[in-house]
């Protein structure tokens, strides 16, 4: 599809317009969508996906990128604008978000209104300039994989990772991939992966009733974690949590000095807590009374490796990377990387 040009000569801005398949079941969407379409008239030429099929939707997604875009726009939580993040990174092309889900945390790290219809707004009002205001924010590069015996085989550079891919190397496969807000492993990928499965519980409520859920069962694990240029310490935890933006689960601020444009991503763990402590953490968390917790570290860091025992789950942006289910019998080996300035949010 190509451009057309309105009668001041101006050629239209194309957007990318991609729905959370939840949110396709709102009862607002259809009104939205029309809302785009008239407010952005002839200057505005909307490409929506069908989000009722996952699959087909990315691969539509990144026919139309590579056929060239002016703006993509993403309704959804964090999982969406990690999908919309895949699809810019240093690619120059600006990410709009109208935060819609259960968690919105790089929304709320990036001052978007959480309210959907004053972020429609927004989106709205900046697509229709004539300069779209947008800022350059960072990203986290990411890589996962299985462990090897041999430590000295580490993959592909980080310079050579393309995005949302996967690349086979010998007999390993490598995902790659961008990350807006988070990666999550051990007890808060847990909380995350029970609360994806709670379909009958309010959305706003799902990451909590998980929480009180996986408490009771919640062991502490080892892992290895080697920051930056450091050597690699092993050291059980609870929780390992890479950060860009300040918070997860919906608000809670794990790491609160990280800032989305800083040039730093933060690492925080926890050291083994009892199921008392576990059931405090995240009070004493969203009360911002980190001093009382000797057991949480967080560091800041531009690179970060994590080897990871197996059957413990991975998260990256709300989303399931690897699952305490799989069979496999190997650990997985997480390595992230902060790339300053990597993509353009509508501002």
């Amino acid at each position: 599809m190509t451009s057309s040009a309105d009668g001041a000569g101006r050629s239209a801005r194309r957007v990318l317009v991609l729905l959370n398949p939840g949110t396709g079941r709102q009862t607002w969407l259809p009104s939205t969508l029309k809302d785009l379409r008239a407010r952005g008239g002839p200057n505005l030429g909307l490409v929506v996906p069908d989000p009722t099929d996952q699959e087909e939707q990315l691969r539509e997604a990144k026919a139309v990128v590579e056929q060239g875009v002016d703006a993509v726009v993403v309704f959804g939580g964090d999982g969406m604008v990690g999908l919309g993040v895949n699809l810019v990174a240093q690619r120059e092309i600006p990410l709009g978000i109208v935060p819609t889900g259960s968690g919105n945390d790089f929304a709320r790290a990036a001052d978007i209104p959480r309210r959907h219809a004053h972020a429609l707004h927004r989106v709205l009002q900046a697509l229709t300039q004539h300069e779209l205001p947008v800022r350059r924010v960072d990203a986290m590069r990411l890589k996962v994989s299985r462990a090897r015996s041999s430590q000295s085989d580490t993959g592909p550079s980080a310079d050579c990772i393309e995005s949302a891919d996967v690349l086979e190397r010998n007999d390993n496969p490598v995902r790659v991939l961008w990350v807006a807000n988070s990666v999550n492993i051990g007890f808060d990928a847990q909380v995350n992966q029970r609360a994806n499965a709670q379909r009958r519980v309010p959305r706003k409520l799902r990451y909590l009733v998980a929480l009180a859920q996986e408490v009771p069962q919640f062991r502490a694990v080892e892992f290895v974690l080697q920051l930056d240029s450091g050597p690699g310490v092993r050291q059980k935890s609870s929780l390992v949590c890479i950060q860009n933006g300040s918070s997860i689960g919906g608000g809670i601020p794990l790491a609160p000095r990280a800032r989305i444009d800083d040039g730093w991503a933060e690492v925080s763990h926890i050291e083994p807590l009892s199921r008392a402590g576990m059931v405090t953490l995240f009070p004493v968390l969203m009360l911002r009374m980190h001093r009382l917790l000797k057991p949480l570290t967080t560091r800041q860091i531009r690179h970060v490796r994590v080897e990871v025992p197996p059957q413990v789950p991975v998260f990256a942006d709300g989303e399931e990377l690897h699952s305490e289910r799989s069979s496999v019998a190997v650990g997985t080996v997480v390595e992230a990387t902060l790339i300053p300035g990597a993509v353009l949010i509508v501002d």
